[in-house]
């Protein structure tokens, strides 16, 4: 499969780093010379110096055969036109990052020849909107149409599930238990067994039937109120959206910035929530504003920083759920470590949804773990997997990955050392970094 991406920012580099694991043919394409030359330094793939907007140069690099073009560059236009003149030039799959709304009619862009154009401030609502939502949980995953579940969340002091081994746990919940393919521990991610003992802190996750899941978060995180007021720091497109789709769902939210147009705007647009001009740092106003009181707060201000900084003040005062937008992977492991719940780049949301689109050896979707380069992914069987009509206990499994749910004929089953792959099934599988390459491998055997 080749993929060509235009742009080597933040989300380009992400992108490349993820693909390259698994895709030998990816090219990188980028007209700042520093950038484009860093990029050659720590990118596993072909990076070529030069505009990627250009007929000719994109003639060049060989669109006829391209199968996935992603322009993902800082400026929509660039990224629209680029992407056109790759699908004039004949390239397959044309994802382009487009943020401004003036391009879009409805949920669609309005220029044809673009199979999917991607906002970033939309990738980062849907992720936050399911975190706050999922009231225990800090990462949400849907596969096979909602009917699997992968949900991440932080072990309370006291949980049930402390102190135990998993095999201790699932003797003695037995159905009301799911299974954990991940355990993130003191910002190492492991594969647990039967021994493993889950302790106070780690942030476990956990997969099956989505009922299953829900129940067995009740063991790992004190359940909590149904999501009623939410407080959000920064009233941007992202803020915005939130707010609107909050509001929508019944939810009483309040909006702080301390931009007197931004607040201006919010208020115009959003009829039913109270808008303050402020600095969402200043303790004082968040105190008098009943803080104490929210079921979730979001920072999603320009300032990273401040976002950090806001959420912490958050959690010192007992907020349910705290959600920070930043876009340096290096910061979310102190986040969570400082007691941050959960953390949101919308940078890193648009490389994980363009990711999706590489599919390899019956991949149907992929979702990145969080930021620890981890992935979750959905495979389907069919005749020529040469996994079949096997018990998994005698499969020689990729070491860095777990079968974390079997999908039969529409039914979610847990995996165990007798369960049969057949024609037909779906599977969700977590692997880390090192196994990603190893489980498609696996999966593609005999296709």
């Amino acid at each position: 499969m080749k993929i060509v991406i235009v742009g080597a920012g933040a989300v380009g580099d992400d992108l490349a780093r993820r693909v390259s694991l698994r895709e030998s043919n990816v090219v990188v394409i980028e007209l700042d010379h520093d950038r484009a030359v860093k990029a050659q330094e720590h990118l596993d793939c072909r990076v070529v110096e030069g505009n990627g907007v250009n007929p000719g140069f994109l003639e060049d690099v060989g669109m006829d055969n391209t199968d996935l073009f992603a322009a993902v560059t800082d400026s929509d236009e660039t990224n629209i036109i680029s992407s056109l003149t790759a699908h004039r030039l004949g390239a397959r799959v044309k994802v382009a990052r487009v943020r401004s709304p003036e391009y879009y009619r409805g949920d669609q862009l309005v220029f044809d020849g673009i199979d999917l154009a991607i906002n970033p401030d939309i990738e980062a609502v849907r992720a936050m909107r399911k975190i706050l939502w999922e009231s225990a949980a800090t990462d949400v995953h849907d596969f096979a149409g909602g009917r699997v579940r992968v949900v991440g969340a932080k072990v309370d002091d006291s949980a049930f599930v402390v102190g135990k081994t998993l095999q201790q746990v699932e003797k003695a919940l037995g159905s009301r238990w799911a299974l954990v393919i991940t355990v993130v521990r003191n910002g190492e991610t492991l594969i647990p067994r039967g021994d493993t003992v889950i302790q106070q802190g780690d942030q476990v996750y956990i997969a099956g039937a989505r009922g299953a899941v829900d129940r067995a978060l009740s063991y790992v995180h004190a359940p909590t109120d149904r999501l009623k007021n939410v407080m959000i720091v920064g009233a941007g497109t992202t803020g915005l959206e939130l707010a609107r789709d909050l509001t929508a769902l019944g939810v009483n939210v309040k909006l702080i910035d301390d931009d007197e147009q931004r607040c201006r705007r919010a208020s115009e647009t959003l009829h039913h929530v109270l808008v303050l001009h402020g600095d969402g740092t200043d303790v004082d106003l968040l105190v008098s504003e009943g803080v104490a009181s929210m079921d979730g707060f979001v920072a999603v201000d320009r300032n990273e920083e401040a976002n950090m900084m806001a959420c912490l003040l958050a959690h010192h005062h007992g907020v349910g759920k705290t959600v920070c937008q930043v876009d340096r992977p290096d910061y979310v492991p102190l986040l969570s470590q400082l007691g941050v719940d959960a953390a949101v780049s919308p940078r890193l949301s648009t490389a994980d949804a363009i990711a999706r689109f590489v599919k390899r050896g019956g991949v149907v979707s992929t979702h990145s773990l969080g930021f620890s380069g981890s992935e979750i992914l959905q495979f389907r069987l069919d005749k020529r997997n040469k996994c079949l009509n096997k018990p998994l206990a005698k499969i020689n499994f990729p070491r860095d990955a777990v079968i974390g749910a079997v999908l039969k004929r529409g039914q979610v089953v847990t995996p165990r050392g007798d369960t049969i792959l057949q024609v037909g099934d779906e599977v969700v599988v977590f692997a880390l970094p090192a196994g990603a390459a190893a489980v498609e491998s696996f999966f593609s055997q005999g296709r």
